[in-house]
């Protein structure tokens, strides 16, 4: 969660002196502002214990204030006899359900200064942080509720549903097909319930003499599967109520899609019986089920008059209204697949003569042999297949044919004795190497324009270190007292690209490095774009051009301005991509907040040696499609050098030009004495064939994803001058 000051800067560090009393303000935006607030102080991100809290925020308009004391036990112990104690905070907005959303941490330092001798500290910090959220969750109940204490009451009976009397008819219904819960049945319905009997009223001069079964089915993925078996019912005669009985019950939840079939005799064919019924009109899914292939035979389509049992129990009451728990619905459905199905076979059974049992036998008989020999064939072949181990290893005696592709997302290795067999052999190490030199073809340089680089502010061009279009050293100059020195370069970049109109560019990488705090910004694809200069690090140094007017290019800044983080034992770095899709209709800016886990002897950016922009095809203009990524190769001596800082849009077809058009690198020094910053030639990569490009699918099979957050807005431009 971001957290910002009301200028837009993030909120990354909070200096305050023992003893103060601070007021703060908090305005939660978009769909949290439902939030109930807290301010946790502790001493690492870890720790259990919390140093400070504030709560109690009061809300005024859009704000939400309250007083932080800063002065508590802990902290008094925690400062000990230091001058000063460096301590991590987190807001916190505890949502209407109970929920917690947590900011990005923030430093804060707490220095000592001279309190009276009888200055006692205020209570202890919050004890118990449950009860902050009870509270949350209390203010949304309704005040009558509240007064009245809401109580939880076991859930546990049986309910009468009935189609009612009005307006009803007899006709011929096979079956019907509904939505179990809607209004066809009124009555007291639970989410979850146990079907338990359906009563119906027979209507038909000619007595029904044979015997009669309902069968339920339920829609799952696309189908119908039957779910409940009847028991039978027979010899019906004119006004005859028949109730057909389910044991031991059919597990039903609200807005399953049933239908309630009439089967007659033990073989269960499907029949039409003459019934009451309720005149509706019948529309898909009530009544009429065309839109599903193959389902259940159901002749009709007005809803029988039904009067229906259901039960239901261990369910949960609050404020009159029945909840369902887990263990019902858990122990609802068990078992009641096999014992419908056990109901079915048993009716069938029922009804079979004696000869076509004997008959069935000598069948089960013979299948019974042919499963044993097919066994014994099945149990010959899966000896004959190559085991896998138990750590998922093979090995084959002989080759391996396959008629698609093999994958292998861990890699392919070819032992040293292994050459290719004959002149049209697999994948050899020749043929490897004519791989990477292929991909090194694809490959275009770009050179600095060393007589176009301007600078500004605290910033020269450095003769040291410093080779006209191919690499250029700048110095940074130092700190004064109390202000750190800035400075901006802006590089021109060039290089051949042989297009017309479209463009085949892919990706580029540029060579840069600082040993100040130092932002990288360049300037992707088509359009203009303005340059800018003197500003604060946090500030746009490119923005769209012609007034932002609409075009399809990208501005991406790289932002490594904070110091090592040694809490965390790394260095947070920012990243931003200015792009504009049709469908949004204006500039956008998506921010992604990047952790590298680095050690206190990899410094940034001194350890920066490459950063790296690769796509996997061309986006939409029209809607955001992320085809892009954006990588940093660092050295020194971590096991990791490879990450992934940010997934962006990418390059669309229809390119002039090397495809990044400038470098800007802006500095801060905040020593007192000179540091530098460098940039070096780039490489431009091309498609292949089928705009294809194998470095941006190698780099992403190898590099570490060190992205933590992502953030889209809408562009709002930050200028802030130094």
């Amino acid at each position: 969660m971001a957290l910002r000051w009301p200028s837009g800067v993030p909120v990354t560090d909070v200096s305050l002196v023992l003893g103060d009393t601070v007021p703060v303000r908090i305005r939660v935006e978009h769909a949290l502002d439902n939030c109930t607030p807290a301010l946790a102080v502790k001493q690492t991100i870890g720790s259990p214990d919390l140093i400070m809290t504030v709560t109690g925020f009061v809300r005024e308009d859009d704000w939400q204030t309250a007083d932080w004391v800063v002065n508590t036990v802990p902290l008094q112990a925690a400062l000990d006899s230091a001058d000063s104690v460096a301590l991590v905070a987190e807001v916190v907005l505890v949502a209407p359900d109970g929920a917690q959303h947590t900011s990005r941490p923030i430093r804060v330092t707490v220095r000592r200064d001279i309190l009276p001798a009888d200055y006692a500290p205020p209570a202890e910090v919050l004890a118990d942080w449950s009860e902050l959220v009870a509270d949350a969750l209390a203010a949304q109940l309704p005040a009558a509720l509240k007064e009245a204490g809401v109580e939880l009451a076991a859930a546990t009976g049986q309910s009468t549903l009935s189609s009612g009397d009005a307006a009803d008819t007899w006709t011929i219904v096979g079956g019907y097909a509904m939505t179990w819960g809607d209004e066809i049945l009124a009555g007291h319905l639970p989410d979850s319930c146990r079907l338990k009997s359906i009563s119906t009223v027979y209507f038909f001069e000619t007595p029904a003499a044979n015997q009669y079964c309902l069968r339920v089915w339920r829609l799952t993925d696309g189908a119908y599967s039957l779910i409940g078996t009847s028991a039978y019912v027979s010899n019906l005669s004119s006004g005859q109520t028949a109730t057909w009985v389910f044991t031991p019950g059919v597990p039903l939840t609200r807005g399953d899609v049933i239908i309630i079939q009439v089967c007659e005799g033990t073989e269960m064919t499907p029949y039409a019986l003459g019934m009451h019924a309720v005149l509706t009109p019948s529309i898909h899914g009530r009544g009429l089920i065309t839109e599903v292939a193959n389902p259940p035979t159901v002749n009709g389509t007005m809803a029988p008059l039904m009067t229906v049992m259901v039960d239901y129990d261990d369910g949960i009451t609050l404020g009159g209204i029945e909840l369902a728990t887990a263990r019902q619905l858990d122990s609802l459905g068990r078992d009641v697949r096999q014992s419908s199905a056990t109901a079915e076979a048993a009716a069938r059974t029922a009804g079979q003569s004696a000869a076509a049992a004997s008959t069935s036998a000598d069948n089960a008989a013979t299948s019974a042999t042919s499963a044993a020999n097919s066994a014994t064939e099945a149990q010959q072949a899966l000896e004959a297949i190559p085991q896998v181990d138990a750590s998922g290893n093979m090995t084959l005696a002989g080759g391996l044919t396959a008629a698609g592709a093999i994958n292998a997302n861990g890699g392919v290795n070819i032992p040293l004795a292994v050459g290719a067999p004959t002149d049209t052999g697999a994948v050899n190490r020749f043929y490897t190497s004519g791989l990477a030199g292929a991909v090194s073809a694809l490959v275009q340089p770009i050179y600095l324009n060393s007589s176009s680089i301007t600078v500004a502010g605290s910033i020269s061009k450095s003769s040291n270190g410093t080779l006209a279009g191919l690499t250029q050293r700048f110095s940074v100059g130092a700190a004064s007292a109390g202000s750190n020195a800035y400075g901006s370069a802006v590089i021109p970049l060039i290089g051949p690209n042989g297009q017309f109109n479209y463009s085949s560019v892919c990706g580029f990488s540029l060579a840069v490095s600082a040993t100040a705090f130092a932002k990288f910004t360049f300037g992707i694809g088509r359009g203009p774009k303005t340059n800018r200069t003197g500003l604060t690090m946090d500030s746009y140094s490119m923005i769209p051009g012609n007034e932002l007017a609409v075009n399809h290019g990208e501005i991406v800044d790289v932002n490594i301005n904070t110091p090592y983080d040694t809490v965390r034992k790394g260095y947070e770095i920012r990243v931003r991509e200015i792009f504009y899709v049709s469908s949004v209709g204006h500039w956008q800016v998506k921010t992604t907040t990047v952790f590298l886990p680095v050690g206190h002897n990899e410094l940034m950016p001194n350890g920066l040696n490459r950063l790296i922009y690769m796509q996997s095809g061309l986006p939409s203009t029209a809607v955001r499609e992320e085809k892009a990524a954006l990588y940093m190769e660092l050295g020194g001596g971590s096991t990791n050098t490879l990450f992934k800082i940010a997934s962006l849009r990418g390059f669309i077809a229809f390119e002039a030009g090397t495809g990044v058009s400038t470098l800007i690198i802006d500095a801060r020094n905040e020593k007192t004495y000179a540091l530098s910053a460098d940039a070096g030639t780039g490489t431009r990569h091309l498609y292949a064939n089928g705009l294809t490009n194998p470095t941006y699918h190698a780099l992403e099979a190898m590099a570490v994803n060190a992205i933590e957050a992502e953030e889209t807005a809408d562009f709002v431009d930050i200028n802030i001058p130094l």
